[in-house]
């Protein structure tokens, strides 16, 4: 009786040893995928923002030139505009709870918000001082927290 009671005892421990070790197997697959959606996911606003960024600087680079801004460009900078939108959200619902949420939302307005400064008419390459105070002040909040959210992802997918 003894040696059966051991041998059921034996089973039993085996299944519970089995059980814990395939949840804690099927736990580190999870946060691994985690991680690497939210990398993905961080990526790609990362890039998104900078692609918008670029197009709005050449557009006032265009500007500064005497150029107007021809339909497509328009076209090209909405499309961009709902990339980011894409992006922002999908960084939004994959790490929800976390400090990126927030920094990815910081770095998308600061990118689209460009496009609210007037630019008016450029003389000899420049528009006026307001125009060219607000272009400056917008850029450097834009690529501060696109550095905010890049330096925040490094640090939340390392730890």
């Amino acid at each position: 009786m003894w040696s059966t009671l051991i041998a059921v005892l034996g089973t039993l421990a085996g299944t519970a040893l089995a059980t814990l070790t395939q949840r804690a197997t099927d736990h580190a697959a999870r946060t691994e995928r985690h991680r690497q959606d939210v990398t993905a996911a961080l990526l790609a606003l990362l890039e998104t923002v900078l692609r918008y960024r670029e197009h709005y600087w050449l557009t006032v680079a265009r500007r500064r030139a005497g150029e107007s801004e021809a339909p497509d460009q328009v076209a090209a900078r909405y499309r961009l505009r709902t990339e980011v939108t894409v992006a922002r959200d999908r960084l939004a619902l994959i790490a929800r709870g976390t400090v990126l949420v927030g920094l990815g939302e910081t770095a998308a307005w600061a990118a689209v918000e460009l496009d609210d400064i007037p630019l008016g008419t450029a003389t000899d390459g420049q528009f006026d001082p307001a125009t060219e105070d607000a272009l400056a002040t917008g850029r450097d909040r834009a690529r501060d927290a696109h550095t905010a959210l890049r330096k925040a992802g490094s640090t939340y997918l390392t730890r």
